[in-house]
């Protein structure tokens, strides 16, 4: 399915493929592929993915492998082949969930509820909202950057204490820098768009117990963050252009 939306007002139409999750600009009657924000900041170096990707595999090799125990060779194949793709189908399943917090947040502020039946993290949100005091503004507002030609699309727009502030919701059990340039990222578009000002970022970090934490950057830390956003954007690129010359 592709989703188109009007922007600098209708100068711009944003395509969305949420099937291949691709953004397409159509600007004068011409059509171009852009990159994602998301996209941009994958090409982040993961140390703590990577390890945990390890200590998958081991746990499963525990799990399926016992001390003092003959097993047959193509047994001991099979555990190996589980064994990488172990923390791909764990990354999965995460993704999975946060989609559906996400997914549960988005219906309950749309259609005006104050709790979900299914989903207590998306509740404990809610309140989180209702304990600022939060003005909704924008749910899964579309992006994209002129001047830097990027896009994407950021969870929440809300006003608390009269001043505008950026949401964005994370189910991971860490706080990870790239967060920090994408969320950024999303504060340059919209102010580049709309004119108006971003007081400052909070990635609300939702636990498995429903319990959130948010972590708030103000606009002394937006300069410094968009500055390696667009680093991250400039290699990505670049790394593109490399990869077409081989083909």
């Amino acid at each position: 399915m592709v989703e188109t939306t009007e922007l600098y007002g209708g100068a711009i139409l944003l395509e969305f493929d949420s099937a291949k999750h691709q953004y397409r600009v159509v600007k004068k009657g011409r059509r171009y592929k852009v990159p994602s924000v998301t996209g941009v900041c994958g090409i982040l170096a993961k140390p703590a993915l990577i390890q945990w990707a390890a200590n998958s595999s081991v746990e499963l090799c525990k799990g399926a492998i016992s001390p003092g125990v003959e097993y047959s060779e193509t047994y001991l194949e099979e555990v190996w082949r589980a064994a990488r793709k172990a923390s791909g189908g764990i990354k999965s399943e995460a993704a999975s969930k946060g989609t559906s917090v996400h997914k549960a947040i988005e219906e309950c502020l749309r259609g005006g509820q104050s709790e979900s039946d299914s989903n207590p993290q998306a509740n404990e949100v809610l309140r989180w909202l209702e304990r600022e005091r939060a003005s909704v503004l924008e749910i899964e507002r579309r992006l994209y950057s002129c001047r830097h030609r990027y896009s994407g699309t950021l969870d929440l727009l809300a006003e608390i204490n009269g001043k505008l502030v950026l949401v964005d919701f994370k189910t991971s059990k860490g706080v990870y820098p790239e967060y920090r340039l994408q969320t950024a990222a999303y504060v340059y578009a919209v102010e580049e768009e709309t004119k108006k000002h971003i007081d400052s970022r909070v990635i609300l970090q939702i636990a498995d117990d429903g319990s959130v934490t948010p972590h708030v950057y103000n606009k002394d830390a937006q300069k410094a963050d968009f500055g390696a956003f667009l680093a991250a954007l400039r290699l990505k690129k670049h790394i593109d252009r490399l990869s077409k010359t081989r083909k």
